[in-house]
């Protein structure tokens, strides 16, 4: 009886050896398959990186030295393209603060000084993963998609870094995708135009909104060494900052919007891409 025992646990060992090992192929296999991926982006006001402090650079048709208030944008759908020409998606690394399923927040200030309303913490990069290739292009869209914007903001669905308050726009019904305040000039790009049907199951109604969410590509972009840079002169290159406090919330006839909606290579009345195609209309953006 002992001699069938031992017989039976030197089968059963083997076998549980053998599904060890094939599972551990398999694992490092699929390891093998994926590279990590970090896509860095930096936001400048001409030369000098944005600061909560006045600054020295000029923006606005006024010659303005800003001091920043926010600095903070969403990104998703970030895609590298690869030597086929196709757009592959990172996957994002799930990391319960900046990243969630798509979409990426990116923060520019520090919480100090001028921007008191907002946190100390930054973040100027999306991380994920890619199945190994060659990959020669980048492309993103700046805002939260569609079917996250109106998700993630309070009650039992809050998630970060969907429910940070200063990124929700509660008149809107979603989130800023964009907010770049200045003391004069303040900057929310949203989507506007969604009707609210239910409030009860926070339901919206989407279908005759102006999405304002650009999206820019690249061909040629290399991830080891380049990074995506955001020019807050640009975008305001065209614009009258002065003391009386202008504002661009993104509505259609909002005279303010105008010149800022053309740095973004977005039509004003539509909130689509110009001409199809934001990366070919917009100024602000660029790849060093």
């Amino acid at each position: 009886m002992w001699s069938n025992k031992l017989m039976l646990a030197v089968i059963v060992g083997a076998l549980t050896g053998c599904g060890n090992s094939d599972d551990t192929t398999q694992s490092n296999a699929n390891v093998a398959k994926t590279q990590d991926v970090e896509i860095q982006f930096s936001a400048r006001a001409g030369n000098e990186e944005i600061t909560c402090q006045t600054m020295t650079s000029v923006v606005g048709m006024n010659n303005i030295n800003p001091q920043f208030k926010d600095a903070r944008m969403y990104v998703s759908e970030v895609a590298l393209i690869n030597d086929e020409g196709d757009a592959v998606n990172i996957a994002l690394t799930q990391d319960n603060k900046w990243q969630y399923e798509n979409v990426t927040l990116l923060d520019f200030e520090t919480g100090e000084d001028g921007c008191a309303n907002g946190n100390t913490a930054l973040n100027s990069v999306v991380k994920g993963t890619v199945p190994i290739d060659n990959y020669n292009g980048v492309q993103f869209t700046l805002g939260v998609p569609a079917t996250l914007n109106h998700y993630g903001i309070d009650g039992d669905d809050a998630v970060s870094p969907l429910n940070v308050m200063g990124m929700n726009w509660s008149w809107q019904k979603g989130h800023k995708h964009l907010r770049m305040d200045i003391n004069g000039f303040n900057i929310h790009l949203g989507t506007t135009g969604c009707e609210l049907v239910d409030a009860n199951d926070e339901s919206v109604d989407c279908g005759s909104s102006r999405p304002n969410r650009p999206n820019y590509h690249w061909d040629d972009f290399d991830v080891s060494k380049d990074s995506i840079v955001f020019d807050y002169q640009k975008l305001v290159a065209n614009s009258d900052i002065n003391a009386s406090a202008k504002a661009c919330m993104s509505g259609n006839d909002d005279p303010d919007c105008q010149s800022i909606f053309a740095s973004l290579g977005l039509a004003l009345d539509s909130g689509l891409c110009v001409g199809g195609d934001c990366s070919a209309a917009q100024t602000w953006v660029s790849v060093e």
